[in-house]
């Protein structure tokens, strides 16, 4: 789906500053920035997932920290349309889910699922982490 501004307003998403760029998302090209600091500073978790979501070892390309709306996505897959996020202690908080309800309604929204994997999970096993992306999403769980 090809989204523009007047679609976007329309399912209560806020389009001020988003660039559009045809078939891909659109992103806020300010974050971009602090998406290429969070990759070079990210957490112990996000770097063991990343260790085997990278370089198609799962079947499929991922990026890390990608800007999607005006969020910074933990991992993404154009190709699945789907987005990982790894919540910490920091997202157990009653205004922090709320944050994270209102960007997976954004997210939905415009047609890319999202899974959420909790840190000391992917801490305690990052290849049952990376195979429950598969499971969440209905597909064949890839042998890692």
């Amino acid at each position: 789906m090809i989204l523009n501004k007047s679609i976007l307003q329309s399912l209560d998403i806020p389009t001020d500053g988003l660039v559009f760029s045809g078939e891909f998302p659109p992103y806020n090209p300010q974050l971009n920035e602090l998406a290429r600091a969070l990759r070079t500073h990210g957490t112990k978790s996000e770097a063991m997932l990343w260790k085997i979501l990278k370089n198609k070892q799962t079947g499929y390309r991922f990026t890390r920290q990608k800007p999607i709306l005006n969020f910074i996505a933990d991992f993404y897959c154009h190709e699945l349309h789907v987005v990982v996020e790894i919540d910490g202690s920091s997202h157990f908080s009653k205004e922090k889910r709320l944050e994270d309800l209102e960007r997976d309604r954004q997210m939905n929204a415009i047609g890319i699922r999202v899974v959420r994997i909790l840190d000391h999970e992917v801490k305690h096993n990052p290849i049952e982490s990376a195979q429950y992306i598969f499971f969440k999403l209905g597909m064949e769980v890839p042998d890692l």
